[in-house]
């Protein structure tokens, strides 16, 4: 075997702060709709930068995820170095 995929891949979608992002004022954040979203566009499930995301109603969003299959993780951010 080619070590193949059996059937479709599925994407995840990943939320993080873009470089520059103003945090505090636009941390990226997912919530029920997002868990939604992401099911009904084929997702198998959603990947946040840890300590700099917000989870909103963070229970329901993780019993939405849960009732549909979906993965939620947090993944470390990674700080660009500027030397200092």
């Amino acid at each position: 075997g080619h070590g193949r995929l059996a059937g479709k891949t599925r994407g995840v979608l990943v939320k993080c702060a873009k470089p520059g992002q103003e945090l505090r004022a636009d941390l990226p954040s997912i919530g029920p709709q997002t868990v939604e979203a992401a099911h009904a566009a084929g997702l198998a499930g959603i990947a946040v930068g840890a300590g700099r995301s917000l989870i909103l109603e963070g229970p329901a969003t993780l019993a939405r995820a849960n009732a549909l299959g979906l993965f939620i993780v947090g993944f470390p951010a990674t700080e660009p170095t500027d030397g200092q």
